[in-house]
């Protein structure tokens, strides 16, 4: 997961100065005719069919055994840098109309002679986005390279990150009728210079969430997939604005054992995970996760031997997880299109397997026998499962909301060893009988917020950690934990329970130098 660091800070700027992608699409490329056969890097795709090839567990792999489903019929976006929309085993499914792209060429630009190595967003050895749709799309039985998840599924693609314009990005793709979005992207991590603190999203992308999960896909909503971040124990999916908002499905990421990979981000947030390589580099020979590259001696190849120049390992961590829930989120909706976003969550949730977490690591959840753990979500997803689950399901009844407005609290939050606040909420005539995901508000006055421990409480006494006390990076104190202006934490650990009863929220101060004041807070429910 990365993101052009220029492009990270200006991308709420240069979105709001409008603007937008031509309307005069360019004509689809030439798809060479098909050579049917195996494909020849399918053996070493652990991801797809894990047999221990790699070292790793047999059977810790997407669960695609039998599945007949191949992506047929829907549409797939991916907001990355540049695309490599011509390649031999991507071409075949790009999305066309009457003949043309339905969105801006975004292929890199060939690079000079004796170019120096330059894989920033949309540069000529910018093959992120490149790998990205690989995962999802790569064509299967065509004689070359590995294959996708979703073979069949047709794509297409914005460079949203070079531009800085992920808003309209997003936009655009649900205009021109996306089924899903894929988003492999996001802020950068405490190990490159990310304040290490809450980041809001732009509030052009805010609109567009909201237009794709009311309007897309007819009315069901448009299915909008986030990699839940690489930031490891230091960071928190909860942080990011994107990856944190209600309407996102955030991926986690587990080895070829099963396991949570040291980068892999915590949040209440994350909803499930999918394979990713154990170290965010690459290793050839081991777990690496092959797919896509671009052509030639360019991008990550490196000018591997010929045969492989045009493939390369990947190690983008959970922006390699993300676009596998894409893929199999296109087999669910290929065997039943009647699914809405809401309906897709619940079922990847329901039917998701358990990572390799001792049973003391993992939390009691209504959704599952074997529980919850912020860094996976409810598990591994399970593509024949959760394809099984799709095509008998009719549906999740109409969406409820119960809704605290705001609690006035005004009360001090005493410096460590202090106990803090426990606050208590009881919603009086809530309509709602299965919470689907929670929203929490918090609103505050402190110099360093990320002191606080802010934690929820279900009344099944199941807890949502929404905030961990941590150390932002050096020149970014004066907005490391910023809740003056309101922060909303998004959880989905408490999908399923029985909303009656106490909701209680914790406000500890667990770091010395700072106090501060609870101004108020507010708690959502979404249901059934």
């Amino acid at each position: 997961m990365r993101l052009n660091w220029i492009a990270a800070l200006l991308a709420g700027l240069l979105t709001a100065c409008g603007g937008g992608d031509s309307q005069t699409w360019p004509p689809a490329p030439v798809v060479p005719p098909e050579v049917r056969g195996p494909d020849p890097l399918l053996p070493q795709q652990w991801h797809l069919f894990n047999t221990g090839q790699s070292a790793g567990l047999p059977g810790m792999d997407l669960g695609l055994q039998g599945v007949t489903e191949t992506g047929l019929g829907v549409v797939m976006a991916f907001v990355d840098g540049a695309v490599q929309i011509r390649h031999p085993d991507l071409v075949a499914n790009l999305h066309t109309v009457n003949g043309l792209l339905t969105f801006p060429d975004p292929s890199p630009a060939l690079a000079p002679a004796n170019a120096p190595y330059n894989d920033r967003a949309g540069e000529w050895d910018d093959a992120h986005g490149t790998a990205v749709v690989g995962i999802a799309v790569a064509r299967a039985d065509n004689s070359i390279g590995g294959r996708g998840v979703a073979p069949q599924a047709r794509f297409m693609a914005w460079d949203g990150l070079s531009r800085g314009q992920v808003g309209q990005a997003l936009a655009s793709a649900v205009d021109a009728g996306a089924d899903i979005v894929n988003n492999s992207w996001g802020f950068l991590d405490p190990q490159v210079g990310q304040v290490r603190s809450y980041q809001h999203a732009d509030s052009i992308w805010r609109e567009a969430l909201g237009r794709a999960l009311s309007q897309g896909r007819q009315g069901r909503g448009a299915i909008v997939v986030f990699a839940a971040g690489n930031g490891g124990s230091e960071d928190d999916s909860n942080r990011d604005g994107y990856a944190n908002q209600p309407g996102v499905l955030a991926v986690g990421a587990v080895d070829h054992r099963g396991r949570p990979p040291a980068y892999a981000e915590p949040g209440a947030n994350v909803l499930v995970s999918a394979p990713s390589m154990a170290l965010l580099r690459r290793a050839e020979g081991s777990a690496d996760i092959w797919t896509t590259d671009l052509t030639g001696p360019r991008g990550l190849s490196g000018g591997t031997p010929s045969e492989r120049a045009d493939y390369a390992a990947f190690a983008g961590g959970t922006s390699a997880a993300a676009p596998m829930v894409s893929g199999v989120v296109a087999l669910m909706l290929q065997a039943n299109p009647a699914l809405s976003w809401r309906d897709v969550r619940w079922l990847l949730a329901r039917t998701a397997r358990p990572a390799q977490l001792g049973a003391s690591e993992t939390e009691p959840s209504a959704m599952n026998s074997h529980g919850y753990h912020p860094l996976v979500g409810f598990g591994r997803v399970h593509a024949g499962d959760s394809t099984a689950a799709a095509r008998v399901f009719r549906g999740l009844p109409a969406e409820r909301r119960c809704d605290s407005d705001w609690l006035r609290i005004q009360q001090s939050v005493g410096d460590a060893p202090d106990p803090g606040l426990t606050l208590e909420h009881r919603f009086a005539g809530c309509d709602l009988s299965v919470v689907e995901s929670v929203q929490v508000t918090v609103q505050a006055e402190h110099a360093y917020g990320a002191d606080w421990l802010i934690a929820l409480s279900s009344p099944s006494q199941r807890q949502s950690l929404l905030a961990r006390p941590h150390v932002c990076s050096s020149g970014f104190t004066g907005i490391c934990g910023d809740f003056s202006q309101g922060w909303t934490f998004h959880s989905v650990r408490h999908m399923g329970e029985n909303p009656a009863g106490a909701w209680r929220l914790r406000v500890q101060d667990q770091q010395q130098g700072d106090a501060g004041r609870l101004l108020q807070w507010r708690l959502v429910l979404t249901g059934h």
